[in-house]
This record gives structure tokens, C-alpha cells and sequence, in this order.
């Protein structure tokens, strides 16, 4: 069994309020994703300021694909919506230190994995965060294909640390949730599968219904 999470990922705080409002109440907690044209090349909506005047109870994860997190990190803890941050494994900083600057805004803390990156890459890191949010693919663009090679990563991060949170990203859609459960899975952010439809809220509901079921054969 596994959570939805519908991702955020939008150019301007109007697109990211229709967004919200498009979902239906049950959905609870939705993935900001947030760009600034370094880590990947689009860059998205991540206002901090301006997203706190947007009425709503849905709760923020921030999948930060950004060099620099901490400023928007810092920026969006204020909103007592912001539960979380994920932040890259691979940036060129003390990953440890990222994390404990996250959990000291009360916020859960989560690394992301691009795909050539290995669980033992941060086996050191594992036992200090929350979650571990691995990419189907290279991320940027919305609407790319989920890389199979990755489930073998998702069963190795579920049976040697069972406690994590696993949130994947990229590639899912109908198609691989019922594998990606049957991995290990946990959380899944879904963009295009929710909102490239012509009814997301419905969308959502069919993906939620998906992710609970029984886990299937992988």
C-alpha cells in the first residue's frame, strides 16, 4: 500500500493554486517541485510568499532540484504547511549537514537518488533521514518513462532499511504503481497521470485506489 502524492510543478502561483484546487479533499499532502535551471534546466513556481496566500489544507513535501535548497527550505518552513524537504544526495555539500539543518525547522528530512546513484552511495545517511525518494528517471521535463532498472533499487532500500519512507518519482502512472507497491514503495508523486487528464481529481482517486490494493508479483 502505498500514498499518492500528486506533484506540483508549475510556472506561476495562479497555476499552482488551480492545481490544489483541482484535486479533491482526500488528497492530503502533495510534492512542490521546485527548479532553478542548475541542478536540472527548467525552472519552476517556488515563492514561498506568494504560496502562503493560497487558501488551503493540503500539506507541502518540497522535492528540491536546486544547488542551493537551504533559502527555499528556510523560505517555505514558515508556511504551517511544509511537513518536508528532499533534498539531492549528489550536490556538491555536506549532505549531513542539509539534513540536520532541515530537522532543526522541525521539518522531515529526505535525500534523492538520481539513477546512477547507488544505495551504498549513502548507506552512511540512511539511519539520519525520514525518507528516501528514488527517480525513475533523469529528472526535469514532466512525462518521462519510469526506468525498470529502479525497482531493484526500491526492494534493496525496503529490506535493509524497512523504517524509511520510500517515495518514488518519474514513470508513475497505472502502469507501474502496482509494481512499484510490490516493490516497497511508499509514497509515489504522480504529475502528468493526475494532471494531464481531463479529470484530475478522478485521476487521483483511480491512482489511490490503484496503490492500495494488494501488492501484485513484481
Amino acid at each position: 500500500m502505498a500514498t499518492i502524492l500528486p506533484a506540483i510543478l508549475v510556472d506561476t502561483v495562479d497555476q499552482f493554486r488551480e492545481r490544489l484546487n483541482a484535486l479533491p479533499p482526500d488528497a492530503e499532502t502533495v510534492s512542490v517541485d521546485i527548479m532553478d535551471g542548475t541542478f536540472v534546466q527548467p525552472t519552476t513556481f517556488a515563492d514561498a510568499q506568494l504560496a502562503a496566500d493560497v487558501a488551503t489544507d493540503v500539506q507541502y513535501e518540497l522535492d528540491l532540484m536546486v544547488n542551493d535548497p537551504l533559502p527555499y527550505i528556510h523560505a517555505w518552513a514558515k508556511l504551517p504547511n511544509t511537513i518536508r524537504a528532499v533534498v539531492h544526495a549528489e550536490l556538491n555539500t555536506d549532505i549531513r549537514e542539509l539534513i540536520r539543518a532541515i530537522q532543526a525547522l522541525q521539518l522531515e528530512a529526505g535525500i534523492a537518488l538520481l539513477p546512477q546513484t547507488n544505495v551504498a552511495d549513502v548507506e552512511h545517511l540512511l539511519n539520519e533521514v525520514d525518507m528516501v525518494l528514488i527517480r525513475g528517471n533523469q529528472p526535469g521535463y514532466a512525462g518521462r518513462e519510469f526506468d525498470p532498472a529502479m525497482y531493484k533499487k526500491i526492494v534493496e532500500l525496503q529490506q535493509e532499511y524497512p523504517h524509511l519512507l520510500i517515495n518514488v518519482d518519474i514513470g508513475v502512472n497505472a502502469t507501474t504503481i502496482p509494481h512499484l507497491v510490490a516493490s516497497g514503495a511508499t509514497h509515489l508523486c504522480a504529475n502528468s497521470a493526475i494532471f494531464k487528464q481531463t479529470n484530475p481529481a478522478q485521476a487521483f482517486e483511480d491512482l489511490q485506489v490503484l496503490a492500495h490494493q494488494p501488492p501484485v508479483e513484481k
